[in-house]
């Protein structure tokens, strides 16, 4: 059987207390007798417990992490960076699957308090819409990964969304795309951000170019999203898609209806989840930092157990990679000629 606090005192002739002192780092302790508990623990090969560690430091060295969906391929980054940094600060990492279950997340947030966490991640913008007013009061330190609270009130780690659906319309319009089709997801969180980054690419662009906003929200959505605007739309026209899934579902539809991605065709997501470089063609999209996101959750739940005040919204940037779902629009250079003409 491990050894015990009160086998350590008996071989090191003190009281069960003092033993407690010396794990206690208690300046109480003189020379000699920590030496001798010290060399009983090595004897023995004693190791404190957790739960002994844990009440003493008024800490568990645990963390939850709420997310989404654990089959959406956009959470495996932000829970290894999370895990990663936990493990360096000597922390272990629960992680919840929400499942877009209001009753699953009230309870996981109660789980997690009877646990005794030192803190929470929450990766949910449909549990921090859902469960706003309970996360702004609550008792324990909290940080949001890709949604946040009114007023700044909870930490929370957000990509420059506006950003990349800027960069998203202005590489497509560069192509020579002038026609061009955002489909949004779910109707909250960071989608009007994304929006707005096509929309103003789209007013800032030289020329006519024309935007159609249609809404849907994953793989299958994408699909029928992009079957609807084949059926009125002749190519050229571009497609950026509030999600790399989404993306992934035109580009599977495109291809049942005999349109040629990137020569008919550009398409542009968002996230950038492993599965967007192995599409055939590989798909261009805009990379968010998901490590970092949860590098940066974990590292904040530190600082606000130290007893930092911490509030207001981190914004990590973004940027555009370019793979072969995207390609000049037919007829451009012919359109950019005539337009340099009439210039003259």
């Amino acid at each position: 059987m491990p050894a015990t606090i009160t086998d350590v005192a008996t071989l090191a002739g003190v009281s069960p207390a003092t033993v407690t002192r010396v794990l206690q780092g208690s300046p109480r302790v003189s020379p000699d007798t920590l030496e001798r508990v010290k060399a009983a623990m090595a004897e023995l090969d004693y190791r404190p417990s957790s739960v002994a560690r844990s009440l003493r430091q008024q800490r568990t060295g645990t963390l939850g992490l709420i997310v989404t969906d654990v089959n959406n391929p956009f959470y495996p980054e932000i829970v290894r960076g999370a895990e990663d940094t936990a493990r360096e600060l000597g922390d272990s990492i629960i992680l919840c699957n929400a499942a877009e279950d209001p009753e699953r997340e009230i309870a996981y947030l109660d789980l997690l308090l009877e646990r005794r966490v030192d803190g929470i991640i929450v990766a949910a913008g449909g549990l921090t819409k859902r469960h706003e007013d309970l996360l702004a009061a609550f008792p324990a330190p909290l940080v949001l990964i890709n949604a946040s609270l009114g007023r700044g009130l909870v930490p929370a780690i957000l990509s420059d969304d506006e950003a990349g659906g800027r960069a998203a319309a202005q590489h497509l319009i560069g192509l020579g795309h002038r026609q061009l089709v955002h489909i949004c997801g779910p109707a909250s969180g960071s989608t009007s951000e994304r929006l707005a980054g096509v929309r103003a690419a789209v007013a800032a662009a030289p020329g006519e170019v024309t935007l159609e906003v249609l809404e849907g929200d994953g793989y299958s959505a994408g699909g029928a999203a992009a079957r609807q605007v084949a059926a009125r739309l002749r190519p050229p026209y571009a497609i950026t898609a509030h999600n790399d899934l989404i993306a992934v579902g035109v580009m599977h539809a495109l291809f049942d209806l005999g349109i040629r991605v990137s020569q008919d065709v550009s398409v542009v997501g968002f996230d950038d989840i492993a599965l967007a470089a192995y599409v055939n063609p590989g798909l261009t999209t805009i990379a968010q930092d998901k490590f970092g996101m949860g590098r940066l959750a974990v590292e904040i739940i530190s600082r606000l157990r130290a007893g930092e005040a911490i509030r207001g919204n981190y914004v990590l940037p973004v940027r555009l990679v370019v793979r072969g779902s995207t390609g000049p629009a037919a007829g451009a250079g012919a359109r950019q000629t005539a337009a340099l003409a009439r210039r003259r």
